[in-house]
């Protein structure tokens, strides 16, 4: 189904590469630290919570960056598959 409907699957690949390698490269392992070390051992003024914290919100931005251009990448191949179709439809 998803063939079908996306006619080029390195844009799927893309997709899924932009949401799974974020979280799990960058998003993951600081909530796993924090967690873990939580509350004793994360540094006499928390500095290591500030830092996973930080880490945190850059790998959400990069996970909505990286997706959003996934998605407009998607919605252009289809727009242009649709626009195909309509033009081979009128000759």
């Amino acid at each position: 189904t998803v063939a079908a409907l996306i006619p080029n699957i390195a844009l799927v690949i893309s997709l899924v590469g932009a949401v799974a390698s974020t979280a799990l490269s960058v998003i993951l392992p600081p909530i796993c630290e924090t967690i873990t070390f939580w509350p004793n051992k994360l540094g006499r003024f928390k500095w290591q919570l500030i830092l996973n914290l930080l880490i945190i919100m850059f790998g959400v931005c990069v996970f909505i960056a990286g997706t959003t251009l996934s998605m407009s990448n998607i919605v252009a191949c289809i727009r242009e598959e649709v626009l195909e179709v309509m033009i081979n439809l009128f000759r």
